[in-house]
């Protein structure tokens, strides 16, 4: 079946069961026995809809960028500096959750294949793309309300986004203690620091 043509319900299913087989095994030891053990379908059932791990892992990379786009959107603050603080919370995922942990760190290790593998870098890209624009974005409003000093958005958002990213690693990979904390306090101080004293 087209992957195009994949009804959403099934997709969302699918994307579901890749999500808790990466969060349990990671991208290396993903199989669709696996994938399969995971969802209501068998892995005959699967390769009805798609014609590889692959696409059924760009299926998951699309549900996320979806869920991540309106977690973004839909922040709950006002004024550029909250909400620049609001998605430095929805990125540095608590350590403490599992499930959460786990989808971060295979993404992660998904990031790590996509020089690779055109299947998965080219969703992989719109995600941290979009990400970047979105805080670069909240960046800009802010210098542009004088709220924050004089920065590059860009090059602003890039280095918060770096900084997100390798958490993962560090805090929720590895499982540096004090990491998270020291990174969470830093990037506040950072925030801090953007912002224009009166």
């Amino acid at each position: 079946m087209p992957v195009d043509s994949v009804p959403p319900e099934q997709k969302a299913q699918i994307a579901n069961a890749v999500r808790a087989a990466l969060a349990e095994h990671g991208y290396a030891r993903l199989t669709t026995k696996k994938v399969a053990a995971e969802s209501d379908k068998s892995e005959a059932g699967l390769y009805y809809y798609y014609d590889s791990k692959d696409e059924m892992i760009v299926a998951f990379l699309e549900t996320s960028e979806d869920y991540l786009a309106r977690s973004l959107h839909d922040i709950d603050a006002e004024g550029p500096e909250a909400r620049l603080r609001a998605v430095c919370d929805i990125l540095l995922v608590d350590e403490g959750d599992a499930a959460a942990a786990g989808v971060n760190i295979a993404v992660m290790e998904l990031l790590s294949h996509a020089p690779h593998n055109e299947t998965l870098r080219e969703p992989l890209l719109r995600m941290e793309r979009h990400t970047l624009g979105v805080i670069a974005d909240i960046v800009r409003d802010g210098v542009e309300q004088g709220v924050f000093r004089e920065v590059d958005p860009e090059g602003t958002a890039a280095f918060v986004l770096s900084a997100t990213d390798g958490y993962t690693g560090f805090a929720l990979a590895l499982g540096m203690e004090g990491v998270g904390d020291d990174l969470r306090a830093s990037l506040s101080a950072y925030i801090d620091s953007l912002l224009v004293v009166a």
